[in-house]
């Protein structure tokens, strides 16, 4: 009985370590993580496709609002590349010493446009437009999102005051997808978003350009967060990313690589 005993619990035991062998990751197994703004989450799709293509390694996105992203790479300290919409939230980070300075690259460029409904029917040419009786804009929430900040820069640029613009506002969004969504389902007559973005929606609305000398481009940072398990492999993502070949995944998906 002794005997059967042990034999039992031997073939119980060995059973348990297959099932955990085929269950765990093997030991080489990398998974990063790319805090992204949510406005790049079509060009970091595809870098990440491209990289994982002819690399031993997995990468896994969180896509927010760039704000929203930086509080919680402070709070939590987790991940392994951080890609927000505007520099500004990278050099916070390098600040706080949560990111590595020296591997902050630019990937791209977002330029601000006007969004407005497909044909233009409250006739939007401009930023003092904006102001018109009854337009409702939809605006990123500059708490939130790097396209709010943005906006309120280009207000002050332009000597608008914001509470002129305020009382048209009829929402304000934690990114700046939200915002050509609400282009799409006819939720306000006019926006302001990235170019890029403004593409991805282009059969829902038209862009009205803003003169670059009344406009501010926001850059497209990536940086390595100190906290990465590992680092070699996300250096050589920020490499890719900023290559020939990352850029021409850029370009062909509707984002600016050069400044105008």
């Amino acid at each position: 009985m002794k005997q059967l005993l042990a034999v039992a619990i031997a073939l119980v035991l060995i059973a348990v370590a297959a099932v955990a062998f085929l269950t765990l990751k093997p030991a080489d197994s990398k998974e990063l993580t790319l805090h992204c703004g949510a406005g790049i989450r079509p060009a970091a799709k595809a870098l990440i496709e491209a990289f994982e293509a002819t690399h031993d390694v997995k990468i896994s996105g969180n896509y927010a609002g760039s704000g929203t992203l930086l509080g919680q790479i402070t709070a939590l300290q987790k991940g392994d590349l951080f890609m927000p919409g505007a520099e500004l939230y990278v050099d916070k980070a390098i600040e706080k010493g949560l990111a590595v300075k020296d591997t902050k690259r630019v990937v791209a460029y977002f330029i601000p446009v006007i969004f407005v409904q497909k044909g233009n029917p409250r006739g939007v040419a401009s930023l003092q437009d904006l102001k018109k009786e009854g337009l409702r804009v939809g605006l990123g929430d500059e708490r939130a999102c790097a396209i709010g900040k943005k906006t309120l820069k280009i207000f002050e640029k332009n000597g608008i005051p914001y509470a002129d613009i305020q009382k048209n506002v009829a929402n304000k969004s934690g990114t700046v997808t939200e915002l050509g969504m609400w282009i799409q389902l006819k939720n306000v007559d006019a926006t302001i978003l990235w170019d890029a973005n403004a593409r991805h929606f282009a059969k829902d609305g038209d862009v009205v350009e803003i003169p670059v000398e009344q406009n501010i481009p926001s850059t497209i940072p990536i940086v390595l967060l100190e906290c990465s398990a590992y680092p070699e492999e996300a250096r050589d993502f920020i490499e890719f990313a900023t290559s020939n070949e990352g850029r021409k995944l850029l370009t062909d998906r509707g984002y600016t690589v050069t400044l105008p």
